[in-house]
């Protein structure tokens, strides 16, 4: 130890210098957030993804309701829920109320059938009630 202080001290570096770089170095490698970020904006933001694929599976053209809005939200949260925990029977069981609020949704109805005949201008409708 005594080696270390004298190497050290050959160099202008002080102990309690390196020690700190050391330390701050090692902190930075730990944490898993950067400034400003911590374990709600990140959940947020992993809903927000899944909320975005929720949607363009269940309604691709839009056309969705505020009650559909909020079971895709809430089906969101379940299945990030069910992504990040480590029990299994929470994890089925948030996957199960996720996969029940999908199918309460109300799909958007087909496109009616075209008619089979041509529509009829205005000019032809007039000259058949004329008739």
């Amino acid at each position: 130890m005594a080696d270390l202080i004298y190497a050290v001290a050959l160099f202008g570096v002080s102990r309690a210098e390196m020690q700190a770089g050391n330390l701050e170095k090692r902190l930075a490698n730990l944490r898993p957030y950067k400034p400003g970020q911590n374990y709600h904006t990140t959940k947020r933001k992993r809903i927000a993804v899944k909320l975005g694929e929720l949607v363009a599976e269940y309604f691709p053209n839009g056309g969705y309701s505020v009650m559909d809005g909020n079971r895709l939200k809430l089906a969101a949260q379940h299945y990030v829920d069910a992504e990040s925990c480590r029990d299994p029977v929470v994890r089925q069981r948030a996957t199960r109320c996720a996969e029940y609020l999908c199918a309460k949704l109300s799909r958007p109805t087909a496109p009616l059938p075209a008619a089979q005949a041509p529509l009829e201008s205005a000019r032809q409708l007039i000259e058949r009630l004329k008739l």
